[in-house]
């Protein structure tokens, strides 16, 4: 997916959310801004959205002088949902349909915003996903393609949600288990740290998807990962970036994901704010 000018105010906004959040004296702040500027005004609209997204926290890193601002909240975020980890098995075990739930909670998790949150309203939000209907729905086809597969790769986003991933996981009935994740530090995007942390190395083998690019993008993957992708039996994504990464890729992908911008659900027929389970099929004859 190449980047839009409808992009361009999400990223400066962004960027002007992240500046907010910081320790930065205004006059760095204005001197970073100033930076993402010059930079805008001359990027590739050919790229994605992730590959833009890569310069703009390079900057922002470079400015606070730290490989991984982020780390503490993500550490904390990945801390609170290990804590809650039993109540959302027993979510899933008292299912009637436990591959069900553990897929909404999947998808649960690519909603939720932890920042204001206390844990009666983060609850009302799970609930809430769980329950809600799946605007684009292809979670009957996903259960039949895991059922003859035998090998999955699953592409993880972001820190938190990946407890979800997680139970997800466990619940995948294919014995060759692939967990991607990112090779270095990009806003709460997860890491091999992350990943052990919360459980996923005993489910699954961790692998890289790139470096600070925060979505997997075709075109820009290590030769091993692109391997793995093209490979294995089934392909999960999880969230908007790596979608916006992968729509391209040429083979067929499960993209679990809700939709933050109209531009991405113009491209899988849904709105913003919809929970999708959609499986994109690669068109052999455009080769």
């Amino acid at each position: 997916m190449k980047t839009f000018l409808d992009c361009v105010p999400c990223v400066i906004n962004s960027f002007l959310n992240l500046l907010k959040t910081s320790d930065l004296p205004q006059a760095r702040q204005q001197k970073a801004m100033s930076k993402l500027l010059a930079y805008l005004a001359q990027m590739d609209y050919e790229k994605s959205p992730p590959v833009i997204g890569q310069e703009t926290h390079r900057i922002i890193r470079r400015e606070l002088g730290v490989d991984d601002p982020y780390r503490e909240v993500k550490r904390r975020y990945n801390q609170m949902m290990m804590e809650m980890l039993p109540t959302f098995e027993a979510m899933i075990e008292e299912a009637d349909d436990p591959f069900e739930m553990a897929l909404r909670l999947a998808i649960a998790g690519n909603v939720i915003d932890f920042g204001p949150q206390n844990q009666l309203d983060f609850m009302g939000t799970i609930e809430r996903v769980v329950h809600a209907p799946i605007a684009v729905d292809d979670s009957s086809l996903l259960r039949q393609d895991l059922a003859k597969a035998k090998s999955v790769l699953y592409i993880g986003d972001n820190c938190g949600e990946i407890v979800f991933d997680r139970l997800f996981l466990e619940r995948i009935p294919v014995k060759e288990k692939y967990f991607a994740v990112r090779g270095a530090p990009v806003i709460n995007d997860a890491t091999y740290e992350d990943a052990v942390m919360v459980g996923i190395d005993v489910f699954a083998k961790i692998v890289f998807s790139g470096d600070d690019i925060p979505g997997a993008v075709w075109g820009a993957l290590p030769r091993d990962f692109e391997e793995i992708l093209l490979g294995a039996d089934v392909v999960i994504s999880k969230g908007q970036g790596n979608l916006e990464g992968m729509i391209d890729a040429p083979r067929d992908i499960y993209f679990l994901l809700t939709v933050k911008c109209d531009l991405v659900g113009g491209l899988i027929g849904a709105r913003t704010g919809d929970f999708v389970v959609k499986k994109k099929v690669f068109d052999t004859k455009s080769e």
